[in-house]
């Protein structure tokens, strides 16, 4: 008999030398610090929890997080230190009120 078995994705952000690395199934995404020009905060509601996920976008690349990833709260801590500027209550704010979609630039 065969079993189903659904695959475990991966989700995962990773720091680099320069900047960091998203692997979304084996897809490999590259950016450098200096590299982003964007980044867009948003709510991504699902049935019965809401997910906080990040578009980071330089010129060449484009990729979408979550705070789902392996390595989210590393990554979060180092972005805030690479951009100084950026709000460290985007994530809480996201939440309130819950289940409704927000976007931050």
């Amino acid at each position: 008999m065969f079993w189903n078995k659904k695959k475990k994705r991966i989700e995962k952000i990773e720091l680099t030398e320069n900047g960091f690395q998203v692997n979304l199934d084996g897809k490999i995404t590259q950016f450098q610090w200096t590299e982003i020009e964007k980044l867009t905060g948003f709510l991504f509601g699902r049935i019965t929890y809401d997910d906080v996920c990040l578009q980071i976008e330089s010129e060449n690349e484009t990729a979408v997080i979550s705070e789902e990833f392996d390595g989210w709260r590393m990554f979060m801590t180092e972005l805030y230190k690479q951009i100084p500027e950026l709000n460290e209550e985007w994530e809480r704010i996201m939440y309130n009120p819950p289940f409704e979609r927000k976007e931050t630039e």
